[in-house]
Formats: C-alpha cells, sequence, structure tokens
C-alpha cells in the first residue's frame, strides 16, 4: 500500500489543500474523478453565470422600448453561446491538470476511487493511505423517484449547461435557485418554460418577503404551476410526456430539468468505510475545527452541507489547512457569509431571515426600502426590495436584496456585517447621489 503525508479527495476547493502539502514538501495524493477545478469551474457557478450574461443581455435588448429605444434581436446563436462557454471552462480545467500532473506533488488519481479504511482508499488497482485525509468530494444533482424519468434523455443541471439546441418548450421540476437561474436563461432567449413547484411559491429558503416577491416577478413571465408535482415521465418521437400528481394534465415538452436539489457524493465514495459520522441525508458531521469524529480526516465544502457555495469552502480551505497542519486552531465561521440568486430578478442575501428570527424567538427590527423611491429607481424604471433586520443594538442580523444588482450590492452588507458594523454605520455613511446603493442605505435608514 503507497503511502502518502495527505490525500485530498477532491480538486475543487481542495486544490488548496493539495498545493499547501506539496510546497511544505508534504507528499500529497490529489483524487478527482471527473475535470479538474471541482463543481463550480465545470458544472457550476461559473458555466452557469456565463450563460446566464447572455439572457441578461436578450432581456435588455428587449425591455430597451421602455427607454424609447427600438431595437430587435435578429437571431440566437444557441450552440455558439454554449460552445464559447464551455470551450472556456474546458480550457480552464485543462490547465490546471497540466499544471497539476506537472508539477508531480501532488500525484494526480484521476479516477473513481472509494475509502476501504479510516485513512486508506482504492484507487484503480492500487490502495494508498495517508496521516491526514482531507475529504472535499462535493455534491451531485438529486434526481426524485418519478416513475419512468430514468428511461428518459431528461436534463439535470450538469446537461443543461452543455445543450447544443436550444428546446422550443421547457418543464422544470423544482423551485430553487438552479431552476430560477436556469429559467431565466433558456427563457430570457426565447424559449417557452414551465415550472413544477412543489409549494406554493419559489425559493423558500429565501426570506419570505423575497421569496414572495420573487415569486410575483417571475410568474409575470413564465408558467409556474404550484403545489405540482410531476406523477409519471415518457419519452416518445423526442417529447416529454409529464403527467401531473392529481390532474388529467400531461405537459408535452422538448426537453426536461430536473432541478430538485442535490445530494452528497459521500456514498460514491463509501465514507462509511471511514468510521466517519454522518447526517441523515449523507453529509459529513464535523466539528467547528471542520474535523470529523475520526482522527486525521477533515472535510469541508458542499459535502458536509453547510453553506454550499464555492466561496464558503474557499473560505473553508484556509481554516482546514491552519487546523489541519499547525499547532494553532481557528474555528470556521459561517457569519457573514453570503449568497446570491444571478436570476431576473436577481436576489442577494446574508445572515438571519426573518422567519428563522421568529423561530429563534431572536427580538429583531425592520428596516425596508423600495428601489421605485430613489432616483436610480426612476433611471432604471425598475423596482425592488432591500429589507434589514437588526437586533435591538442595532447589530445587523441579516440583509436580503430583490431587483437589479442585488449580486453586487448584498457586499456592502457583507462587509459590514464582517466588521462587526452597526445599522449606523451604513446609515450614517455618505453616499453618492444618486447611485444605486442608496436604495440599501434607505433599508438601513427604516431601521426604527
Amino acid at each position: 500500500m503507497r503511502k502518502f503525508d495527505v490525500i485530498v479527495v477532491g480538486s475543487g476547493a481542495g486544490l488548496e489543500i493539495a498545493s499547501y502539502a506539496a510546497e511544505h514538501n508534504l507528499s500529497a495524493a490529489l483524487i478527482e474523478e471527473g475535470p479538474l477545478g471541482g463543481t463550480c469551474l465545470n458544472r457550476g457557478c461559473i458555466p452557469s453565470k456565463m450563460l446566464i450574461h447572455a439572457g441578461d443581455v436578450a432581456e435588455i435588448i428587449k425591455s430597451s422600448g421602455k427607454f424609447g429605444i427600438k431595437s430587435k434581436i435578429e437571431g440566437i446563436d444557441f450552440a455558439s453561446i454554449v460552445k464559447r462557454v464551455s470551450d472556456v471552462v474546458d480550457t480552464d480545467s485543462a490547465g490546471i491538470e497540466k499544471a497539476v500532473r506537472k508539477s508531480l506533488n501532488p500525484i494526480l488519481y484521476k479516477i473513481r476511487s472509494k475509502f476501504i479504511g479510516p485513512r486508506q482508499m482504492q484507487v484503480g488497482s492500487e490502495q494508498i493511505e495517508a496521516d491526514k485525509v482531507f475529504i472535499v468530494g462535493g455534491s451531485r444533482p438529486a434526481i426524485p423517484a418519478i416513475p419512468g424519468l430514468e428511461d428518459t434523455p431528461f436534463l439535470d443541471s450538469t446537461k443543461a449547461l452543455r445543450l447544443t439546441g436550444q428546446p422550443k418548450y421547457l418543464v422544470i421540476i423544482g423551485g430553487g435557485y438552479i431552476a430560477a437561474e436556469l429559467a431565466h436563461f433558456y427563457g430570457a432567449l426565447g424559449t417557452k418554460i414551465t415550472i413544477l413547484v412543489r409549494s406554493d411559491r419559489m425559493l423558500d429558503n429565501e426570506d419570505d418577503e423575497i421569496a414572495d416577491w420573487f415569486t410575483r416577478e417571475f410568474s409575470k413571465k413564465y408558467q409556474i404551476l404550484f403545489n405540482t408535482e410531476a406523477e409519471t415521465v415518457s419519452y416518445r418521437n423526442n417529447k416529454f410526456s409529464i403527467k401531473l400528481r392529481g390532474s388529467s394534465q400531461i405537459l408535452e415538452s422538448d426537453q426536461l430539468l430536473v432541478a430538485t436539489g442535490r445530494v452528497s457524493n459521500t456514498d460514491i465514495l463509501d465514507v462509511k468505510k471511514t468510521g466517519v459520522k454522518m447526517d441523515k441525508k449523507g453529509y459529513i458531521k464535523v466539528n467547528e475545527y471542520l474535523q470529523t469524529n475520526v482522527e486525521g480526516i477533515w472535510a469541508f465544502g458542499d459535502i458536509i452541507g453547510i453553506l454550499p457555495f464555492r466561496h464558503a469552502a474557499n473560505d473553508q480551505a484556509l481554516f482546514a489547512i491552519r487546523n489541519g497542519f499547525t499547532d494553532q486552531k481557528i474555528a470556521f465561521d459561517p457569519f457573514a457569509i453570503g449568497h446570491a440568486i444571478f436570476s431576473s430578478p436577481q436576489i442577494g442575501g446574508v445572515g438571519k431571515t426573518e422567519q428563522e428570527l421568529k423561530k429563534e424567538r431572536v427580538k429583531y427590527k425592520v428596516g425596508r426600502a423600495y428601489l421605485k423611491d430613489t432616483g436610480m429607481g426612476g433611471a432604471l424604471q425598475e423596482d425592488g426590495l432591500a429589507k434589514v433586520l437588526s437586533d435591538e443594538k442595532r447589530n445587523i442580523l441579516g440583509v436580503h436584496i430583490i431587483g437589479p444588482d442585488a449580486t453586487i450590492l448584498i457586499h456592502e452588507a457583507i462587509v459590514a456585517m464582517k466588521a462587526n458594523g452597526t445599522v449606523n454605520a451604513v446609515a450614517n455613511s455618505v453616499y453618492v447621489h444618486p447611485a444605486l446603493p442608496e436604495w440599501l442605505q434607505n433599508a438601513f435608514f427604516d431601521v426604527k
């Protein structure tokens, strides 16, 4: 059995660990079944946001009339849009692999591998072990057990980013952020969209007011069937047939996208062989130092089910390095790590939602501001909501924004929260007038 100082499972944020080990003359093995760079680069945030920007451009052109500008889209070269994005992603991933192989440390094992012991793995025909193991194996699309679905060429979030032909009609199962973003991309380019949502609104994980606002606005663009589930799915003559539960209605579409969440890759990696504890959903349990219950094994990223964002995993990697290789342990702090949804309208959020504060019986105050009431709102001819939650001492507990550039504006709140700033830190600042950030500042002003 070949012995390494460090084994890293996953080449997304896990690359930080492998690079640190190599730079400090520790032998490292890097395990990665797919293209290097992880979910974000190859099948997540990078390709999706590049594609979504094309949708943003199309939407701007379509809305130019309200500014007195007559314009139209002459055509959509869908294959070219997708090829450009795929080429960029594939080039970057290949570049990472070339650099790793050239360095000779870490040693890259580009093959599906499984654990066979606490710090031991079977990689192809070879067995390896290490004193330290970092499991950064990520997650994959969760596929519901809908009769007939597995026998059809349905799309998941990965395949939807590589589709070379634009569908005329796309049905989406799911009401989360992936459904929202991909509906915007395809819909803005002209695809007819129908979304099947199990609950009575989309984006249930967002603040209630934000989710309601988004659902209302998105319903103006696309057909959304609430409290609706697919009972069966079939595929014949290049058409999907989706029978709705409790109804005689059958939807027929060119493509079917299943966007019903994600599931941990711990089963594929056979993590149970390590003795590491997992929750009911298969996510690895870690303490505040990102350590598992098994000595010498750390885990972070999507596979632990906490803040499943690449920026969170990048941050966790720094803590994992400190806690795994030095005597100065520092607890990972999830406070003020925000998120964004790059749909239309956009959403940005950080901290607690109002429903979470109610459930936790925390006393709080609310400030709200509407984009339409600002100078820039008039220029953009758009509306949106900025919402601030604070405690009675005016410490910021959460900020939630829906509207133009919400994915950018939320960073002002993130910086303020991370710096232990209060509502006053933003409210008392002098903002450029009539810049868009005044809208967010007005929400801080409004905290009673």
